[in-house]
């Protein structure tokens, strides 16, 4: 059958690897699928269907993605239901399939990815990193425990306050809608929001 890549949603995909295949197999057939332009400067997780891979092969992996513009939102195993954010760091992803609603809050332990809009007076809050493929209006807090590396990317960054551990940022009154993805950071004792390019 072979590796599977699958639009989630536009740009975000899901990789999915053939476990009758050697590990070298998935990869060169993943150099050849995303040798097209279409995937490129998309996100993806990469679903490793029960498969044992090394550091040293998830690197690989990682560094094709890197390589064909594609960066890895986290890692995922079917067999088991395990989500992981990388076969080393051993940290869990959370995949919300939906769009939040106004009311309604996810907490999590880990990096958040959300297949979906986050409205106004929805809550995310997050240990790790929040990925919205969709707009993001509602509140969300990134790096809760103090994880200042955390970062908040979503297609449409319109939020009504963006939080990262201890940084807060609220959206201009005036707002001049950005039709591509933006993340969002902190530098300098602050929260810097940028396009992705």
């Amino acid at each position: 059958m072979g590796i599977e890549i699958k639009g989630l949603t536009v740009p975000a995909l899901l990789i999915k690897l053939d476990p009758n295949l050697t590990v070298e197999e998935n990869i060169e057939q993943l150099e050849k699928k995303l040798s097209s332009a279409v995937f490129k400067g998309s996100y993806a997780v990469l679903d490793y269907n029960g498969m044992e891979l090394t550091q040293e092969q998830s690197k690989k992996i990682e560094d094709i993605l890197k390589e064909h513009n594609t960066q890895i939102l986290g890692y995922q195993n079917t067999k088991s239901n395990d989500l992981k954010k990388s076969v080393n760091e051993k940290k869990s992803l959370k995949i919300v399939n939906k769009t939040l609603r106004s009311g309604q809050t996810i907490e999590y332990d880990g990096d958040v990815l959300i297949l979906g809009d986050v409205n106004p007076d929805a809550y995310v809050t997050a240990a790790g990193s929040i990925i919205v493929m969709g707009a993001l209006r509602g509140v969300v807090h990134a790096g809760a425990n103090g994880d200042e590396s955390a970062i908040i990317m979503a297609l449409k960054l319109i939020p009504q306050q963006l939080r990262i551990a201890s940084y807060i940022a609220r959206s201009p009154d005036s707002y001049e809608e950005v039709n591509q993805p933006e993340k969002a950071y902190v530098e300098n004792n602050m929260i810097v929001i940028e396009k992705i390019k």
